[in-house]
Parts: structure tokens; sequence; C-alpha cells
């Protein structure tokens, strides 16, 4: 649901009496049970696109089947992010319009971001629970790839090996922290699996000095990317991330960094390649 028509405010103000539930798939062959019959109980065809909508009822019989765009893909309301979701919100309405929702209570919204939870686990000791990522693009021709995007990862044994303060400068290969690295793709993209398949690159990884509190370190290096699309796109960024340790560099407290680089997408309405700017926002949490 990355930068889809699903992220909209008013979409997401429709949807606040449903529990939404997503399944990604190559095929229906793929399909569990369960899921395949309420595909099979749509009826939609097999033109229109690949993502399709069911309402169910509490009892969970399908109360209507559609797709989220007026044509086979978003291009045929321009990509515009504005308009895909003014769409899907009258489509859900159609969809609901017999349904009573009065007696559902909902509860106040509370706008906050994904967190991770403290730490658990004995082996992951030495450094913070998590990561969050906050992934930003700027495209020049469509407007859902522009909605920000906000990751959350456990942090695990392997990164807070790699990781461990740099008593000298040392080479990191950027496939160690790949569980953070690999959330950095652009929103919206709905070819093949739409993950990243590869990560690579030699990061520095260097003392950065102290102070009476902590001791301080740089991660910095230029990181190379494959993305599962029809083409297997290639891209490329620069990664920086600060570290903060205390117990001369024993525990790792927090770190925070950024990724700035661009991602090649090619326009199917034949306007030549979109060279999108795309960042990235990593911080330790719990902060």
């Amino acid at each position: 649901m990355r930068g889809s028509s699903l992220s909209h405010p008013a979409v997401l103000e429709i949807l606040r009496p449903f529990i939404v539930v997503s399944w990604n798939g190559t095929g229906t062959k793929d399909m569990p049970e369960d899921i395949w019959k309420v595909y099979r109980a749509g009826n939609l065809g097999g033109s229109g696109g690949a993502i399709r909508l069911f309402v169910l009822n509490p009892a969970g019989e399908l109360v209507r089947a559609f797709f989220p765009f007026a044509g086979q893909s978003p291009a045929t309301l321009g990509f515009d992010y504005e308009r895909m979701g003014m769409f899907l919100k009258q489509e859900i309405q159609k969809a609901t319009v017999d349904m009573d929702l009065s007696q559902l209570k909902v509860a106040a919204p509370k706008l906050r971001l994904p967190e991770n939870a403290s730490q658990s686990t004995p082996e992951v000791r030495q450094m913070p629970a998590g990561t969050r990522l906050l992934v930003s693009l700027e495209h020049p021709f469509a407007g859902s790839y522009r909605v920000p995007v906000v990751e959350t990862v456990t942090n695990t044994a392997v990164e807070q090996a790699s990781l461990r303060y740099p008593q000298q400068p040392r080479t990191v290969s950027a496939t160690s922290i790949k569980r953070w690295l690999e959330q950095v793709y652009p929103p919206g993209m709905m070819e093949r699996t739409g993950r990243v398949l590869d990560v690579s690159g030699d990061l520095s990884f260097r003392p950065a000095g102290s102070d009476e509190k902590a001791s301080y370190a740089i991660l910095q290096g230029t990181v190379h990317f494959t993305f599962d699309d029809a083409r297997k796109t290639r891209y490329q960024g620069s990664l920086a991330v600060t570290f903060r340790y205390t117990d001369e560099g024993q525990q790792m407290q927090s770190f925070q960094g950024i990724y700035r680089g661009v991602f090649p997408k090619w326009d199917k309405q034949g306007r030549g390649v979109a060279k999108i700017l795309m960042q990235a926002v990593l911080e330790s949490r719990p902060q």
C-alpha cells in the first residue's frame, strides 16, 4: 500500500470502521484457500488490473468487489494522488451504501509514527531495538509517488555485530544492514514483487571523536540497489549515519543518518525516464 490511494486521508477516514487486511502474490495459484474463495466470488474477470478490493460484512460474506482505478491502471487517473484518492473513496461509499455502520464506535484518530518495541532479546543488548526510516520522493510526473513512507525494522544480532564501535577505521559491507536499506525504494511500484532484490557497496566505518559523555562514529559510502521491476532497475545513492556509544564504546545508544539518491523510473506515458530524487532518514528507536 506504499504510496497508493489507500493512503489518502479521505480514504483512511472512510475505512476507519473497517478491519483492513491485504494479500500480495504473483498469481492466483499462490492464494490461500480463504483468499481464493473471496477472489472467486468477486467474479471480476481477468482484466481490469491486478489490484482488487473486496468488502465483506461482519459475517464474512462478500458485499462487493471492485477495482480501485477508473481503468486498468493508475494511468487512467493521470497518476494523480488526489484524483485517485477521491475516486477510491467514492467506490468504497458505493460498496458500503447498504451497510449500517451507525452503531459502530470508532476511536478518535491519533496521528503518530510507528515505533519499535523495547528490546527483549538477550542477543541484542548493546544497540537500540530498531530502526525507523522515513522515505520521501520528488517525482516530476506522478503525485502518487510523492506520498511519504514510514517503515520500522527490528534490529538483530547481525546489525549489532557489524556496527560495534570501530576502534580503528574499517570497511562494512552494505549487505550487513540490508534489512534497513531494502526499505529504500519508491512507493507506488506495483510491478513484479515490488521489492529490493540486492544491496551492495563498501561503507567506511570510522571513529569520529568523543567527549565526556560518549564516543562517536560515522558510517559513510555509496549503496547500490537492484529493484524487482520488469527492467531490474539499478540505482544508487549516498549514505551517511552517525552513531553514539557510551561505556567507552561498548554500548550503542543511538544513531541518525540520511540516504540520498536518484531512482530512474521509465514513464509508461512516453515521457522518457523520470529521475526521481529519493531521500530517506534513518533513526534509532527508541531514541
